[in-house]
């Protein structure tokens, strides 16, 4: 029986081109036996739709904080913040960075940032002069000095034709990431 068998999962997409990677990684998930609850950014939809997601996860895709699809009776972000026992965001944009490490919510995704009590791993995609940027690095930092954990990303030939670190890292590389972490929580190092 694979480890993430009947773990909970909540995913984050937001609006990086490396959106699409994120059915790979709910496909990954699902085969290993871990239910997925895909959120998506209003910027993320641009690039991926919200059914491929649905599709592959098997649950609606939550997408904004006013198109609330939850089968629970409290408000989509927070029935999500405490359904999860890990929530990933895969591509992590510097926006979302942002919203995160100074502690906004505009959108669904955030909210749920700010209301879990989950282990919450992020894995940026972006170009590399924006993710070596000073305001990017501290934002990062600042996350990483609360418990957040970041999965580094890639180098190599970016969708902007830029060369450098930027690239999401592997999907299969974020699912072992991920089951170590939750092995470790359950004390199954």
């Amino acid at each position: 029986m694979p480890f993430l068998e009947g773990k909970k999962i909540a995913l984050g997409v937001t609006g990086s081109i490396a959106a699409y990677k994120a059915a790979e990684i709910v496909s990954l998930l699902v085969k290993e036996g871990a239910e997925v609850q895909v959120l998506m950014t209003e910027e993320a939809e641009k690039f991926i739709t919200p059914l491929t997601l649905k599709t592959l996860s098997r649950r609606p895709v939550l997408c904004g904080l006013w198109n609330d699809d939850a089968a629970s009776w409290k408000p989509g972000h927070i029935d999500v913040a405490s359904w999860a026992d890990l929530f990933l965001v895969a591509p992590a944009t510097a926006h979302i960075i942002g919203c995160f490490a100074h502690g906004l919510a505009p959108e669904a995704l955030s909210c749920v940032y700010l209301a879990t009590r989950a282990p919450v791993v992020i894995a940026p995609a972006m170009n590399v002069n924006m993710l070596t940027h000073p305001a990017t690095q501290a934002n990062l930092a600042t996350l990483q000095e609360r418990g957040n954990i970041i999965i580094e990303p890639d180098e190599g030939m970016l969708a902007c034709g830029d060369s450098g670190k930027g690239k999401l890292a592997a999907p299969a590389k974020i699912v072992e990431t991920l089951s170590q972490i939750l092995r470790a929580k359950d004390g199954n190092v």
